[in-house]
């Protein structure tokens, strides 16, 4: 009997330790995925802050690039609210601005790293082109003519059109709903507008800063 119980008592005490050491060993692994998951977002860091940097160095290679050259180039600040058309080292003209467009494009555009655009046309007038669904909406029938739907310099007396859905015109007409407009625009009042635009040609740079 005496045996029996101890026996009993020798197995209950392996079960014990056995239970303890798991319990042991489970907070080990809680442990190490906790470590795991603190150097997996350290890296992660390093490895988007080198991005930056390197973004960072090619645009202020382009900007060296442009200030070697007597060519107009345009900065846009966003944390200035301003642009600012330069030549070497000198500013030629500052003007405020305004960034509008879809709210999420817009809050992408005012995050996003520094980079650099380049001007792919200008034009002296805008023209805007009104939508099918508009004139349902006001229970009209959409024009067949499709001159009849422009809406000359609905967009301000001129535009700069730098791609990756970025331009840059005057304020919109209130014939443009805020629907009706899918891409990020820098918007500037009549006369920097027209002053921008004389001093920028196709092919000139734009830092966005």
């Amino acid at each position: 009997m005496g045996t029996l119980v101890l026996t009993v008592g020798l197995v209950a005490l392996v079960r014990l330790l056995d239970a303890v050491g798991k319990k042991e060993l489970l907070g080990v692994v809680r442990e190490l995925s906790v470590e795991a998951a603190l150097l997996k977002g350290r890296h992660d860091s390093l490895a988007a802050e080198r991005n930056r940097l390197e973004l960072d160095r090619q645009v202020l290679e382009h900007r060296l690039a442009v200030l070697s050259r007597r060519e107009n180039y345009l900065t846009i600040r966003r944390s200035q609210r301003c642009v600012r058309v330069g030549i070497e080292d000198k500013v030629l003209l500052e003007a405020p601005m305004q960034v509008r467009g879809p709210q999420d494009a817009v809050d992408a555009f005012m995050t996003m790293p520094r980079t650099t655009y380049q001007v792919l046309a200008k034009r002296d007038e805008t023209e805007w082109v009104r939508p099918d669904w508009l004139y349902r909406l006001e229970g009209v029938q959409p024009p067949l003519d499709s001159a009849a739907r422009i809406v000359r310099n609905a967009m301000g007396p001129a535009v700069l059109y730098l791609g990756g859905g970025l331009a840059i015109h005057g304020q919109p007409s209130e014939e443009v709903p805020s629907e009706a407009i899918d891409y990020v625009f820098v918007q500037l009042d009549t006369a920097s507008l027209k002053a921008v635009v004389s001093l920028l040609q196709p092919g000139s740079l734009v830092f966005v800063e």
